[in-house]
C-alpha cells in the first residue's frame, strides 16, 4: 500500500514543481481527513523549538548538570515539546560501550519543566555532513570498514573533521543501528522504572540528511541519483529499528526545500516503514509558502505535515504558527536560544531569546501565542482542520486593527481586535476552546452558551479550571493569554 501511495504522490510532485517555481498556485487541496501525530495511541501537538545543546556541550564547554537554564527558558516560551540533539557519540564514545547518562538528564529536566521530550538523533549525518562531534572516533579514524566519498573533501569544521560517510556501506549502517537500538532500549528500561511518564515523545532520524544528496555535490562529486537511495534506505533501517524497539514512538526526518523535487523526496521517505512522518525547514516568512508547503505535505498520505523548523529571527513567527495549526499542522522554531560561542555570532538571530536570555523586539509575541496554544493543545490535536479557525492569518505581519469570521462544525464565529491579537477557535468532543493574545472579541452564531470557564490543559492532557465566568448571550470578551471553553 505504501508503494501505491508514492506512485501516486509522485504524479502529483511533478505538478508540485512547476506550481511552487511560477508561485501561481496556491497548492493542491488538501486530503480530506486530517492526519494527526500520534503518541501512545492518541493525537499530540507538535508545538515546540529546538535546544542546541551540542553546542552549549561541546563549543561552550558545559556539563550535563550547567543544562538546566536551557530548559527552564524553553519552557518559559509555552512550548509543549524541546527537540534535543542527542548524537551517535554522545552514547557510544568507545565500541560497543553505552553510556545514557545524557539522555536520562534530558528527560528528568523536561519532566522537572514539564515538557515532553522529541530527541533528534544526529547520527552519520548533520545537514548531509558527516561531523566528528557527533560519531565515535572509531568510525571516524577507520576510513576503510567506513569509507569517505572524497577523503579530500574532508576539512576542520566547528566540531572537529568535517566529511561525507557513503551512505551505502553496510557496517556503517550496522554500527549506527546498533547504537540506536541500545538507546531504544534504554529508554524502555528507564520508562519502565520511573512510572512509565513517557517523556520522549519521538525520534527525528539525523538532521537534514537531504543535504548530503541534493547540497553538497560539488564537493564530494556524487550526484543525487547516485546517493538518494542508499541514503533512503538507511533512513528507514534506522527507522525500523525505532520502531522494532519495545519503547513506542514516531519516527519522523526533517529536510530541506531548496530543490526542485523535495516534495517527491518526501513521499519517497513517507513511504518506508521506517518513517512515520516527514517535515520540512523552509526558513521562510510568508503565509503563502508556509501553508504552500504544508498543503503538499498534506497530500502525502499517512503524513502529519509540519514545519520542522522555522527561524526564530522571525518577527511574525505567531502569525505562522498560528496559520499551521489552524490548517491541522505541527509548527516549531529553530531555535530557543543560540550559543554566544564566536564560531556561531552570525547565528544569533536564529534564537527567540538573545544568548544572554534577554528578550529581542519580537520575543513576548512567540512567548504569547505558544502559550494561548498551549493551554488549548489537547483540542487543537484531536480536531480535524475544518473544526479550528484561526484568526488574524491573512496578513504576513498580523494587522493592528481587523475582524474575520470563521467556523466550526456547530458555530459561525466572528472575531476582532485592535491590537493585533491573533487567535483561534476549535471545537472538539462537544465543546469549544477559543483564546486570543489580546484582549479581542469574539462573537458565536448557532450555539446557545451554556456555561465558560477558564483554564488550560496540562501536559497530562487533563483540563485545569481556573475560573467560570459570566456572559451575556454569545459574545465573549476575552483577556490576553486566557484559555476559554465553552460548553453550549
Amino acid at each position: 500500500m505504501k508503494i501505491l501511495n508514492l506512485i501516486l504522490m509522485s504524479c502529483l510532485c511533478l505538478v508540485a514543481a512547476a506550481c511552487d517555481k511560477t508561485g501561481n498556485d496556491a497548492g493542491p487541496a488538501p486530503l480530506e481527513n486530517t492526519v494527526h501525530l500520534m503518541v501512545e495511541g492518541e493525537p499530540f501537538l507538535m508545538l515546540g523549538a529546538q535546544l542546541r545543546t551540542d553546542y552549549f556541550i561541546q563549543l561552550d564547554g558545559k556539563s550535563y548538570d550547567e543544562l538546566d537554564p536551557y530548559f527552564e527558558l524553553a519552557a518559559k516560551t509555552n512550548i509543549l515539546v524541546v527537540s534535543v540533539p542527542i548524537c551517535w557519540r554522545d552514547i557510544e564514545k568507545t565500541r560497543d560501550e553505552y553510556d545514557m547518562s545524557l539522555v536520562y538528564k534530558y528527560i528528568e529536566l523536561c519532566e522537572k519543566y514539564g515538557m515532553k521530550l522529541e530527541l533528534l538523533w544526529y547520527g552519520s549525518y548533520m545537514c548531509g555532513y558527516s561531523v566528528e562531534g557527533y560519531i565515535p572516533d572509531y568510525v571516524v579514524s577507520d576510513n576503510v570498514t567506513y569509507p569517505e566519498l572524497k577523503p579530500e573533501a574532508a576539512y576542520q569544521g566547528w566540531l572537529g573533521k568535517q566529511y561525507y560517510l557513503d551512505p551505502g556501506t553496510p557496517a556503517l549502517a550496522e554500527r549506527e543501528a546498533k547504537a540506536l537500538g541500545a538507546m531504544m532500549d534504554a529508554l524502555s528500561e528507564y520508562d519502565r522504572e520511573h512510572g512509565k511518564r513517557h517523556t520522549v515523545i519521538g525520534i527525528q532520524i539525523e538532521n537534514e540528511p537531504d543535504m548530503l544528496a541534493t547540497r553538497h555535490n560539488s564537493a564530494h562529486g556524487y550526484s543525487p541519483e547516485q546517493l538518494w537511495p542508499d541514503l533512503i534506505r538507511l533512513l528507514d533501517r534506522l527507522g525500523q529499528v525505532v520502531k522494532d524497539s519495545p519503547y513506542e514512538c514516531y519516527t519522523r526526518v526533517n529536510q530541506t526545500t531548496t530543490y526542485s523535487d523535495y516534495n517527491a523526496r518526501a513521499a519517497e521517505i513517507a513511504a518506508t516503514e521506517g518513517i512515520d512522518y516527514v517535515g520540512v525547514d523552509p526558513y521562510e516568512n510568508t503565509l503563502y509558502n508556509i501553508e504552500l508547503k504544508l498543503k503538499w505535505l498534506m497530500n502525502i498520505p499517512g503524513n502529519y505535515p509540519h514545519i520542522a523548523e522555522n527561524g526564530g529571527e522571525y518577527a511574525n513567527n505567531d502569525v505562522l504558527m498560528m496559520k499551521a495549526i489552524s490548517l491541522g499542522c505541527g509548527y516549531q522554531i529553530f531555535e530557543v536560544v543560540t550559543t554566544p560561542h564566536e564560531y556561531l555570532q552570525d547565528w544569533t538571530l536564529r534564537g527567540i531569546y538573545n544568548p544572554d536570555f534577554s528578550f529581542k523586539p519580537h520575543t513576548q509575541q512567540i512567548i504569547d501565542a505558544f502559550g494561548i496554544l498551549r493551554g488549548g493543545w489537547v483540542d487543537l490535536a484531536c480536531a480535524d482542520a475544518g473544526n479550528i479557525a484561526g484568526f488574524n492569518v491573512t496578513d504576513d505581519n498580523g494587522l493592528k486593527e481587523t475582524s474575520a469570521s470563521g467556523r466550526t462544525r456547530s458555530a459561525g464565529i466572528t472575531w476582532s481586535t485592535s491590537s493585533r491579537g491573533i487567535a483561534y477557535a476549535v471545537e472538539n468532543a462537544g465543546h469549544i476552546t477559543a483564546a486570543s493574545t489580546r484582549d479581542d472579541a469574539m462573537t458565536f452564531d448557532g450555539i446557545s452558551i451554556s456555561r465558560v470557564e477558564t483554564g488550560r490543559y496540562g501536559i497530562d492532557r487533563n483540563w485545569v479550571t481556573e475560573d467560570v465566568i459570566d456572559v451575556s448571550g454569545n459574545k465573549l470578551d476575552m483577556e490576553p493569554g486566557k484559555v476559554y471553553r465553552i460548553e453550549f
